[in-house]
C-alpha cells in the first residue's frame, strides 16, 4: 500500500491545498496522492485557534486517510506534525522544510524566528499576529518563479493566533517516527544556521538550493525526496508483511 502525503503549511498562510499544489501534481504523476491540512490558527481575524487546534485538524486528517502517512511540515507546521505524530502508528515518516523542530520550547522561544523581524509584527487586541502591513514573507516571495506566482502567495498571505506560537508542543515524535529535514539553502525567512539546529534532530538532511518555499520555488526537487521516502516506506512495509 503507497503511503499518503499529508502536507502541514506554515506561519500566517491560507488556503493551504494551493501551495502544495505545485508538488501534489508531481507526486500524483508517479502513483502518490496527497492532503493538505488548513490550520484553525490561521485566518483574518481572531478568535482563531491554537497549536493544539492544529495538532487535532492534522490527527483527524491522519485518520481519514486510514493509510500510512509521510507527513510533512513546513516551517510552523514542524512543530505540529511533531505533536500530531505522537501516538499515530499509520505515520511512517516526518519531513521538515525549512521547519521548527521542537524539544521541549514553543515556537517563539526555539531560536527559530530572527530576532530583526519581531518589531515587524502586527499584533492585535483579538490576540492575532501578522507580519505587519509589508509581510516580511512579501520579500521572500519575490524570489518566487513568476510574478504571477508571487502574487498568487502574497495573496494567501493571512493572520495568526499569538497562542499558536507561545503554546509549547505536547510532543516530540521525531524521537521515536522516521524523519528528514529539507534545508533551504538560499533561506531569506529563516537562517541556514537555524535549519541545521533543528535537522540534527532528524535522521537524514536533504539541501535544497532554494528560497524558504521550496515547494513553490523548486517543487520538482522537494517531490523527488518524498518519492524516494515514499519508495523506501513501501518497501519497508512490504517487507514487514511478507515476514509476518
Amino acid at each position: 500500500m503507497k503511503p499518503v502525503v499529508v502536507y502541514v503549511h506554515g506561519a500566517f498562510i491560507s488556503d493551504s491545498t494551493w501551495w502544495w499544489s505545485f508538488v501534489a501534481e508531481k507526486l500524483r504523476a508517479h502513483g502518490i496522492e496527497s492532503r493538505a491540512v488548513d490550520l484553525p490558527s490561521c485566518g483574518p481575524a481572531g478568535p482563531l485557534g491554537t497549536l493544539s487546534d492544529d495538532v487535532d485538524a492534522v490527527r483527524k486528517v491522519i485518520a481519514d486517510v486510514a493509510t500510512p502517512v509521510i507527513l510533512v511540515g513546513h516551517s510552523y507546521g514542524g512543530a505540529v506534525i511533531s505533536a500530531a505524530a505522537v501516538d499515530q502508528p499509520s505515520v511512517n515518516h516526518l519531513v521538515y522544510i525549512s521547519a521548527v523542530v521542537p524539544e521541549g520550547t514553543s515556537v517563539v522561544d526555539c531560536g527559530f524566528i530572527p530576532e530583526d523581524q519581531v518589531p515587524e509584527l502586527d499584533i492585535r487586541e483579538d490576540g492575532t499576529v501578522s507580519e505587519g502591513p509589508q509581510h516580511f514573507k512579501s520579500r521572500v516571495l519575490e524570489s518566487l518563479p513568476t510574478p504571477e506566482m508571487t502574487e498568487e502567495a502574497v495573496s494567501r498571505l493571512t493572520r495568526q493566533s499569538v497562542a499558536s506560537f507561545t503554546e509549547i508542543a505536547s510532543g516530540a515524535a521525531w524521537r521515536t517516527v522516521a524523519s528528514s529535514y529539507i534545508i533551504t539553502q538560499f533561506d531569506a525567512d529563516v537562517p541556514v544556521s537555524a535549519q541545521r539546529a533543528h535537522a540534527a534532530r532528524t535522521g537524514k538532511v536533504h539541501e535544497v538550493p532554494t528560497n524558504h518555499f521550496a515547494h513553490l520555488e523548486r517543487p520538482d526537487l522537494v517531490a523527488e525526496i518524498l518519492l524516494g521516502i515514499a519508495a523506501a516506506d513501501t518497501e519497508a512495509t512490504a517487507a514487514e508483511a511478507a515476514s509476518a
